[in-house]
């Protein structure tokens, strides 16, 4: 099954609060100043380990977020 680039992208770019994840995702991202996935994204898993507050429950629900949506190379190190 070949992927829709124009749908990844849209779905990067939606904001957080209006995608079926967790409030305690939406919350978590937005005290890191994250409002959409890309932003998110953009940063990298590397810093995102090293950000202040970091919590392993909202990466995991990132990680699982975009592994279901075959997204999960957006998070490598910048």
């Amino acid at each position: 099954m070949q992927k829709n680039i124009n749908e990844d992208e849209g779905f990067i770019d939606i904001l957080i609060d209006q995608l079926p994840v967790t409030d305690n995702f939406k919350k978590k991202s937005l005290e890191f100043g994250f409002l959409t996935i890309r932003d998110i994204t953009d940063v990298g898993w590397g810093k995102l380990l090293k950000l202040d507050g970091f919590c392993y429950s909202w990466f995991n629900e990132l990680v699982r977020l975009l592994k279901n949506r075959d997204l999960l190379e957006l998070l490598e190190t910048k």
